[in-house]
């Protein structure tokens, strides 16, 4: 880094975001602090991310450490197990016998079971030991849920307004009712709450698993916040509002759940140990694709499988080829909520429409598959997607893994290309732009996808692979493979006004495949765009404003270490150049920067760029006529 940026003239204090200029064009609220350290200094991002990175394989085994993660990357965050697990008292008083019946009697003192309960008579005791533990700790923690909202907060009318999209401005009277509503709640609370929930649903599903799967059992109590079913040994069909259903075996079909979403709920679980199970929003698409459904419209902002909605939802399956399908939102899906869909074994099959497999708006949307080779695709706002005030992370820890935003069926076309689909999927973070409307713009979330190990391809429209929009975050991690990256426009680390994109593959010989536009490191309108690759021999096929391109005050930069690679790039402005902005503004006094460093290897490029070839090294500089450091580019082979 400090070679490329010394053959522009720069080093990594004068190769910044200027500001003192930057805060003219900028508005928007909830920004996260961790943008704006990010956008303090880009050089540092790479070691910032890696900090992430290495928490996430060490937080193997352990939701509630990723869920504090997610937490910290906004406003809203705690470390609940900073004395230990959070959920120990929950877990020790659940392990005597009769545990279960006295925690169904302490809901009937709160009132969440009318009658006397009935005895959980046949059940395995790891069961009633794992249901006591979740229920206790849920119990534990419904003060913190009571402060989220607080008492002066219209939580009926900030759920009808938020399922409206009010938050989109286009009403600004019901935008305005909407913001002073969201400004009350605090999400600190209800993160912190579930962090104990995911450690005691880790426990609990530790429990579950040790139950054979033959075992064959059945027990249900009604309550005011859903059912509890405890169940196993046969395949069954669960419908209606959950409060908690275990089951340990059999191949079983859950029908919209656990979704919290009703007004009288706001926790639901499932923990499934066992069998092929389907999680789907409704019948008709346990054999149909989301795509080929004639509903998948009409279901959209309503709430699916492994959804939150003011409130928390967890899903844990332990085993199997399950498959997760949802035209709602669903699938880690957290919107002033937080939702964890964990599955820990298995080839599996995730399919959503919109605002899914791991999406947060105001709360977290956790999803994290641990092993085998899974299918991950969706339309518009999915795998990883963070929006104003919310986190959300796809992790995939092992396996060959397809990632596929759809661009084929157009529900979503483009203002940049309308032949493609607006994807913002696999790593993004997306805000609410009103600086052209009302002048209140809502700053972006976080949106993360990180792949651990094996051969991935993914494939997207505009926006996605590591991309962020209006001051929000989007990165994707793959550590290891021989990996395949397809887009569009906006793709594979790249951002645009005040965003961060951010791509980076650890290892294997890659190919990145770019159509039109903005790609490979490319950054926009005070954004900054990365892209990091650190071994194998790759391709990049790119096109205008690409490996390592900056634009109209934007900081992009492309970085391989090592490797044999093939640049395929057609341009222009791509391999370290950057265009100068318009005269005559305010953007006259700040940089706008591309910069492209290719480490160790025999290299090949495009003839028709003769500077860039292997020992080049070339830095140019636009300036204008304010005396501002102007358009730099440098290009460095070394």
């Amino acid at each position: 880094m400090t070679l490329a940026l010394g053959v522009g003239g720069l080093n990594a204090q004068t190769a910044q975001l200027d500001p003192s200029v930057k805060r003219f064009y900028e508005e928007g609220r909830y920004k996260s602090p961790f943008v704006t350290t990010c956008q303090g200094d880009p050089w540092r991002i790479p070691f910032l991310m890696e900090v992430a990175q290495q928490e996430v394989i060490l937080a193997s085994d352990s939701p509630h450490k990723i869920v504090a993660m997610a937490g910290r990357f906004t406003e809203n965050g705690s470390r609940r197990d900073l004395l230990g697990n959070p959920a120990l008292s929950a877990i020790n008083r659940s392990k005597a016998p009769g545990a279960l019946l006295r925690t169904l009697m302490r809901l009937r003192q709160r009132g969440v079971i009318t009658g006397d309960p009935t005895p959980p008579e046949g059940i395995p005791n790891q069961v009633q030991s794992a249901a006591a533990t979740v229920l206790e700790s849920m119990l534990d923690n419904e003060p913190l849920i009571r402060a989220t909202w607080g008492s002066g907060t219209d939580l009926t009318r900030l759920k009808k307004l938020t399922q409206e999209r009010a938050w989109e401005g286009a009403n600004p009277v019901s935008y305005r009712e909407w913001t002073n509503l969201a400004d009350r709640v605090d999400m600190a609370y209800l993160i912190a709450a579930s962090q104990d929930l995911a450690a005691a649903i880790q426990e609990a599903s530790t429990l579950a698993a040790s139950v054979e799967s033959t075992a064959n059992y059945e027990w249900r109590i009604a309550t005011q916040w859903g059912d509890i079913v405890l169940s196993g040994g046969k395949e069954n069909r669960h419908t209606g509002a959950i409060l908690l259903a275990i089951d340990t075996g059999g191949n079983d079909t859950y029908v919209n759940n656990p979704t919290q979403g009703n007004d009288s709920s706001w926790f639901s679980t499932v923990i499934d140990s066992a069998g092929d199970d389907k999680y789907v929003s409704d019948l008709g698409y346990v054999g149909k694709p989301v795509r080929e459904g004639q509903t998948r419209a009409a279901q959209r902002g309503k709430q699916g499988p492994a959804s939150a909605a003011f409130g928390m939802t967890f899903l844990f399956d332990l085993a199997g080829k399950d498959l997760y399908r949802s035209a709602a939102n669903g699938l880690g899906s957290g919107t002033f909520g937080v939702a964890y869909l964990h599955d820990r074994d298995g080839d599996d099959i995730y399919d959503a429409y919109a605002d899914g497999i791991g999406f947060g708006m105001f709360g977290l949307g956790i999803v994290e598959d641990a092993q085998g080779n899974d299918r991950y695709s969706g339309f518009n706002q999915v795998q990883g997607v963070g929006l104003p005030n919310g986190v959300g992370w796809l992790i995939d820890r092992a396996g060959d893994d397809t990632y596929t935003a759809e661009n084929a069926v157009k529900d979503f076309p483009s203002p940049q290309s309308a032949e493609h689909n607006v994807s913002m999927a696999q790593g993004a973070g997306n805000g609410v732009r009103l600086d052209y409307v009302n002048g209140r713009s809502l700053a972006g979330g976080i949106g993360l996808l990180h792949d651990l190990r094996g051969d991935d391809m993914y494939s997207c429209g505009v926006f996605g692979q590591g991309v962020g929009y209006w001051m929000g975050l989007g990165a994707l991690w793959d550590a290891d493979g021989n990996d395949k990256y397809t887009g569009t426009w906006y793709v594979q680390g790249s951002a645009a006004h005040f965003g961060i994109g951010y791509l980076v593959d650890d290892k294997g010989s890659d190919r990145y495949d770019a159509l039109i536009n903005m790609s490979q490191g490319a950054g926009h309108d005070f954004s900054i765009g990365l892209l990091l690759e650190r071994a194998g021999n790759d391709t990049y096929n790119g096109a205008g404003l690409s490996l390592g391109a900056g634009n109209s005050n934007g900081i992009g930069g492309f970085f391989d270490l090592a490797g044999d690679d093939n640049y395929l790039t057609k341009g222009p402005t791509t391999l370290g150049r950057a265009n100068e902005v318009a005269q005559g503004s305010l953007r006259m006094a700040a940089l706008t920067l591309g910069v492209f460093f290719d480490g160790h290897g025999q290299d090949s490029y495009p003839a028709s760029f003769p500077y860039a070839k292997n020992g080049g090294r070339e830095g140019t500089r636009q300036a204008n006529r304010s005396g501002g450091p102007g358009a730099i580019g440098a290009f460095v082979d070394q």
